[in-house]
């Protein structure tokens, strides 16, 4: 197995990763592990594509659904809903 050394790490950061281990149950190590672990796993997802097909298909429903639809101008309102 492979070491990873972090230096000059913020002591508000370990502390903080230290309080969410304790949260899990987890070892300081056990909990970087799950963290790297979910990181690597989302970053490969979102590269590979993953949910890329089903954001496509929502998109279309979408463009369907609202085709020939025409829509008031929000500005107005977005700023009154602002002023208040």
């Amino acid at each position: 197995m492979a070491q990873i050394l972090v230096e000059n790490l913020d002591p508000l950061i370990l502390e903080k990763l230290q309080t969410l281990a304790k949260q899990n149950g987890r070892s300081l190590q056990e909990e970087l592990k799950h963290i790297l672990q979910q990181a690597s796993e989302t970053a490969t997802h979102y590269h590979s594509g993953g949910d890329m097909e089903k954001a496509r298909e929502a998109v279309a429903r979408a463009q369907v659904r609202y085709a020939g639809k025409t829509f008031s101008d929000s500005t107005e309102l977005i700023r009154e809903d602002r002023e208040r």
